[in-house]
């Protein structure tokens, strides 16, 4: 590899390319002598035998040039250059724990300690605390660090490995392996995606910009590791589907890979890029959906709309749309192969509710395939979700109202009247019946549905319920389901004082433990902490920037409101190693459809990145209010 200062020598003929630069040229500008820079265009040339997109030409009494051959080429290479150039210092533990990994992953035989320590110039205990970094990152691939007294190395399947030399950004460092190549080479990419464009064009194999540039990194890690001896074993690859366009493809590919690079590509290989194909889902025009995968799509958007109340069953596009994506996504998630997504963040802060929906649509998928969906997975499902929720129209006009009800007449009279007298400017009628007596005209003709008993309509999510003789808890989830937020004073009451709490420091279990015991005792209400663990198991509730969403997987009461909790040191809420210093715990009523907009203004306090600097300065509840006031407004504003 070029040192630092032949990487400067280089580059300098690249920014000059068809002018002659001399010798004495480079020693005045680099401050070294004629000899040594005499030596460095020695190396340089010999780094540039290899090259053929360009190469190094000399003139007596005029310097030496470089004369490009492939443009296309030759600017990946210059690229690279840039990147060998900046290359983080091993000094920094990040890049020293990644180098480890591509240094283990890169041999096929257990590495000396000894080796290990001169190698990354660090002392044992240093070394040994780096390794136990690098056990954990291996957990998550199925690998495992087999160590000894004085040798280690990294056992596990080549698919895994490969999982994880993706998933770690492996492939982006610019570091030789063995062979004295690079993991990742930007002339080598070029070479791949001329390759990838030629066979796709001849088999008319539609594909996105976005998962094209994926299938060129997924590509060169394969390359990268057949070239260094690593191949997928025999029974590591249980391939179900019938893979015939993708194989040919695949076939294709791989026939031009192998004589380009000089590799042997095995049919292993073939089927592995075959399946990655199928997972992308882009060449499927003519594919119809199954009706098994329909199925499925409508019995998950009625149990969306039993536990958010929004009605996505008669959205024909988005029961289409879903069945496609899941199409593809079954193929990833069953081969391992899940997608990242570098909108994340991004999707999960701006459209909260589009994007818990889509977790919970990544629930029942791990139902259906036994395998988690991914965060990055979760947040391009969010996308179909948010979309839909804007073509729901807001409710208008007047309101009536149904109380199902097996109470005598002289109860509900009491109950209507008092009904009447809180909403007489939203309703038009406030109307009684027996559970025996609803029918499905009636499903059609009230916009709010109430009961007084938990029975089966309760359950199934068709009447929320209200207390007979119904208190201020009644009266602000009726309001809200009639109404929803009308302002931002609306959205301040559902955070109580009660329900506020603070802390210099504290752990999870111990911040959800907290809020749940406030609010169960608060509104009466049971199972409220088993339902907020069971949504921590499918997903992270991380949303912004030291701010964490943590709400139950089911409703278990009537009422919306938030607990929060301010803790003045950051805790660390998730694998991701997140932290947060702001706890809302979220509940939206069940059966309130209207109490769903809530998320959306949470989108707006997300939106202000100081809101939790502000809130740490001084933690009460009053100075809560008052801010999360000030980000809603600021928020409502921007968007007018």
């Amino acid at each position: 590899m070029l040192n630092q200062r032949q990487i400067e020598i280089l580059l300098e003929f690249c920014n000059h390319s068809n002018e002659y630069l001399t010798a004495a040229y480079f020693a005045d500008k680099l401050g070294v002598s004629l000899r040594t820079v005499q030596g460095d265009m020695k190396v340089i040339r010999k780094e540039l035998e290899d090259e053929t997109s360009a190469n190094l030409i000399s003139k007596a009494s005029k310097g030496s040039c470089i004369q490009v051959e492939d443009r296309d080429e030759f600017s990946a290479f210059v690229n690279s250059l840039y990147q060998q150039y900046t290359t983080v210092s091993l000094n920094y533990p990040t890049s020293r724990i990644s180098k480890i990994l591509l240094l283990l992953l890169n041999r096929h035989r257990a590495v000396p300690i000894t080796e290990m320590e001169d190698h990354f110039y660090v002392s044992r205990s240093t070394l040994l605390n780096d390794l136990k970094k690098v056990e954990e990152i291996l957990e998550g691939f199925s690998l495992e660090l087999l160590r000894s007294s004085n040798k280690v190395m990294i056992d596990g399947s080549e698919i895994n490995k490969r999982r994880c030399l993706a998933d770690q950004d492996l492939y982006l460092a610019h570091i030789k392996n063995e062979r004295g190549m690079l993991y990742i080479d930007e002339r080598q990419l070029a070479k791949i995606k001329n390759i990838l464009t030629e066979t796709f064009v001849e088999h008319k194999y539609h594909i996105m910009d976005t998962d094209f540039n994926n299938t060129i990194l997924f590509l060169n890690i394969m390359i990268c590791r057949m070239g260094d001896g690593f191949y997928i074993q025999p029974g590591e690859l249980e391939i179900t589907e019938s893979l015939e366009e993708e194989y040919e493809i695949s076939k294709d590919v791989f026939d031009k890979i192998s004589r380009k690079f000089f590799i042997k590509v095995t049919e292993d290989e073939i089927r592995y890029l075959s399946v990655y194909l199928r997972g992308q889902g882009n060449n499927r025009d003519s594919d119809t959906i199954t009706q098994e995968m329909d199925e499925f799509i409508l019995k998950s958007l009625e149990a969306i709309k039993e536990n958010f109340g929004v009605d996505f069953t008669n959205n024909i596009n988005l029961r289409i749309t879903l069945a496609l994506h899941c199409m593809s996504l079954s193929i990833r998630i069953k081969y391992d192969m899940q997608m990242k997504n570098d909108m994340l963040e991004y999707i999960r802060e701006t459209f909260p509710l589009g994007y818990d929906i889509s977790a919970y649509f990544a629930f029942l998928l791990q139902q259906r395939y036994g395998k988690k969906v991914s965060e990055d997975e979760m947040a391009l499902l969010a996308v179909h979700f948010y979309s839909s929720l804007l073509e729901i129209n807001n409710r208008s006009g007047k309101t009536k109202i149904l109380v199902i009800s097996s109470m005598k007449n002289s109860m509900t009279l009491l109950l209507k009247q008092t009904l009447l007298r809180w909403f007489s400017e939203y309703i038009s009628a406030v109307d009684f019946v027996n559970p025996m007596d609803v029918t499905e005209e009636m499903l059609d003709d009230y916009g709010v549905y109430l009961t007084t008993e938990k029975d089966e309509f309760f359950e199934k999510g068709l009447a929320m319920y209200v207390d007979t003789f119904p208190n201020q808890h009644d009266y602000m989830n009726i309001k809200l389901n009639i109404d929803g937020f009308k302002d931002i004073e609306d959205v301040a009451a559902m955070f109580y004082p009660e329900l506020f709490c603070t802390a210099r420091s504290s752990k999870k279990e111990e911040v959800l433990k907290t809020l749940c015991d406030l609010a169960a005792k608060h509104f009466q209400v049971e199972d409220l902490h088993s339902q907020v663990l069971q949504r921590e198991e499918i997903g992270s509730t991380f949303f912004s920037k030291n701010i964490a969403v943590p709400h139950p997987m089911y409703a278990v009461s009537s009422d919306t409101f938030v607990a929060v909790y301010v803790s003045k040191e950051p805790i660390l809420w998730d694998s991701e190693k997140n932290e947060v210093n702001l706890i809302m715990l979220m509940h939206v009523g069940k059966n309130n459809n209207q109490a769903f907009q809530l998320w959306n203004y949470f989108s707006k306090i997300f939106a202000d990145k100081s809101l939790v600097d502000k809130l740490i300065e001084d933690p009460s509840y009053d100075n809560f209010i008052f801010w999360i006031k000030e980000a809603l407004e600021t928020g409502i504003n921007n968007d007018i």
